[in-house]
């Protein structure tokens, strides 16, 4: 129970707890380093006092990877933009939270436990949402609220445990619909629309549709998207307003593409504001507001209205450089090409999403919530082979003790 508590305290210091705006800032950082020294204690005195014994830690060189990519692009913010390495090294902490992948491998605790807790705060990011929707213009989390495309657009810290929770559940009703699960797709669903994003609904739906077409629990699946494809009907009229406002600007900006603010923003990102061909595998490090280099950040995004975390992975690439990206593309691969049971299909459906949106919004990679996400994902897929590997272990020594029987039994003969 105690190392559950533990793991449940560094998932919402990752997420800020929320970031309700009665916290200080000073009080989230602290909570944020908190929850890193926390991290980083499990493992030093796991290490020294645990059981040595583990299974294996599949995606551990991707992530040892990316710390040196980290390392890295400390060394070009000192040099190239003339920020201190303690600086950076503080502005990065987000990027200390892969230390919880390892850390999850200490502690040991069950998958299903681990996939109860994302489903939690999947529904506690709803009721978050709802809440802030309600109390608009008055706001309840420091976080950004905007009023456009028809709708109240809340961008709160916790999207990647919804998308996780949400095809976490739409599997799990493959084989029975209950109607809590039912709410709970309802639910999900709800925000995605709501929030009037484009490629985060676009991504979600055709997703959804895949995973029911190639679904190996569903066996009429021509009835299935039938059924699904006449409720989107009352969804639209529900939020058409949304839908109208969302077609309108596709129309505005198709018609200017090459001025659009994130195509824009991604071309600077990958081309101006690198200050040496080296920084292109080093990065340039995570920014501070206390550095003349965070003050040319800061001039970027209130001048031109380009932010690093509009752009996806391509503002993680701008940050941490190539390096950081031969990791991310390895963990991506891997993943989506392996071989998972059909109750872990949600993690592949998770990471397909990711690479359908990975252009658009924080990169999932470079963003202390979905960071710890990503480490939940990679260590439950640890597990699931770990256990298989047992599995055909056990089946091969009965194999195996049947072989000697029976050799034993035709000497007898």
């Amino acid at each position: 129970m105690f190392k559950r508590i533990l793991a449940l305290f560094i998932i919402l210091t990752s997420l800020g707890f929320f970031n309700f705006i009665f916290i200080g800032k000073d009080i989230l950082k602290m909570m944020e380093m908190a929850g890193i020294v926390v991290t980083a204690a499990i493992i030093l005195l796991q290490s020294v006092y645990g059981d040595p014994e583990g299974f294996r830690k599949t995606f551990g060189w991707e992530i040892l990877l990316i710390f040196v990519a980290v390392v890295l692009s400390m060394l070009m913010a000192w040099s190239a933009h003339n920020q201190g390495l303690p600086t950076t090294l503080i502005a990065q902490r987000f990027m200390y939270f892969y230390l919880f992948y390892f850390a999850l491998h200490f502690l040991k605790i069950p998958d299903y436990d681990l996939e109860k807790i994302i489903v939690a705060l999947a529904v506690i990011y709803f009721l978050f949402y709802v809440m802030q929707f309600i109390a608009y213009p008055k706001l309840l989390f420091t976080i950004r609220v905007i009023e456009e495309r028809g709708t109240i657009r809340i961008f709160q810290t916790g999207l990647p445990y919804l998308i996780l929770a949400y095809f976490y559940v739409l599997n799990k009703s493959f084989s029975e619909m209950t109607p809590v699960r039912a709410i709970l797709l309802a639910s999900f669903f709800s925000v995605v629309i709501m929030m009037g994003t484009r490629q985060l609904l676009f991504s979600i739906f055709l997703l959804t549709m895949l995973n029911i077409l190639f679904s190996r629990k569903l066996k009429s699946k021509v009835l299935v998207v039938l059924v699904s494809s006449l409720a989107v009907i009352p969804v639209i009229l529900m939020f058409q307003d949304i839908f109208l406002n969302i077609i309108s600007l596709s129309q505005e900006q198709s018609v200017g593409f090459e001025e659009n603010i994130r195509v824009l923003a991604g071309t600077f990102f990958l081309t101006d504001f690198f200050p040496t061909p080296w920084a292109y595998l080093t990065g340039n490090g995570a920014d501070s507001a206390n550095s003349g280099y965070g003050v040319m950040i800061q001039m970027y995004k209130d001048v031109f209205d380009f932010y690093q975390s509009d752009v996806g992975l391509i503002g993680d690439f701008s940050k941490f450089g190539a390096v950081f990206l031969i990791a991310v593309i390895s963990i991506l691969y891997r993943i989506l090409s392996c071989r998972l049971s059909e109750d872990l299909i949600y993690i592949k459906y998770f990471y397909a999403f990711v690479i359908l949106t990975s252009f658009t919004g924080a990169g999932p990679f470079g963003d202390a919530n979905s960071i710890v996400a990503v480490c939940i994902t990679l260590y439950i897929i640890d597990v699931y082979k770990q256990r298989r590997e047992e599995e055909e272990n056990e089946d091969a020594e009965q194999l195996n003790a049947a072989e000697e029987v029976s050799i034993i039994a035709d000497t007898s003969g």
